[in-house]
């Protein structure tokens, strides 16, 4: 039986839905937008480009009910632009989007004992799309001075995420 205050805290805080989350993307962001999976998936794919001087870069990002909202790099391919080094602040693809996964947010970790920066009662939209700019941002003042300005909590790509 729930607890009189997470019934209360979902009150206050609640989920956002997969048709909130599609109106919130088809009004603020060009690009397609798609639910998928019954309803419990939303899909945006768009471009974004950091800065007036940056390349387009094609993003994919999805959210499912009930997990974290991932981010993808399809094109151009991130692993050719760094030669070969690895990329800072990503994450290993588990999903059937070819591309690079970016680590946008500090995720629930379980070695850390953090909550995660991101939770469902946030827009995606609101939140993945200038964080994923931002990260490009970052990116590509790694390629030209192979530091990371972007902050964040150094990992190989092999945390593990508490969904």
């Amino acid at each position: 039986m729930a607890t009189k205050s997470s019934i209360l805290s979902q009150l206050e805080n609640p989920v956002i839905s997969i048709a909130d989350q599609y109106i919130a993307f088809k009004s603020c962001c060009k690009g397609d937008v798609a639910i998928l999976d019954n309803d419990k998936t939303v899909q945006w794919t768009g471009y974004l480009q950091p800065t007036p001087l940056s390349r387009l870069y094609k993003v994919i990002i999805k959210y499912t009910l009930n997990k974290l909202p991932v981010c993808i790099v399809t094109e151009p391919d991130l692993k050719v632009l760094a030669s070969g080094e690895a990329i800072p602040h990503t994450y290993q693809n588990n999903t059937s989007i070819k591309g690079t996964q970016l680590c946008l947010y500090l995720p629930k970790v379980k070695k850390l004992n953090k909550v995660s920066e991101w939770q469902p009662t946030m827009f995606v939209a609101d939140t993945f799309i200038p964080w994923a700019s931002a990260w490009l941002f970052y990116f590509e003042c790694w390629l030209s001075t192979e530091n990371w300005h972007g902050g964040g909590v150094e990992h190989d790509g092999s945390l593990e995420v508490l969904e």
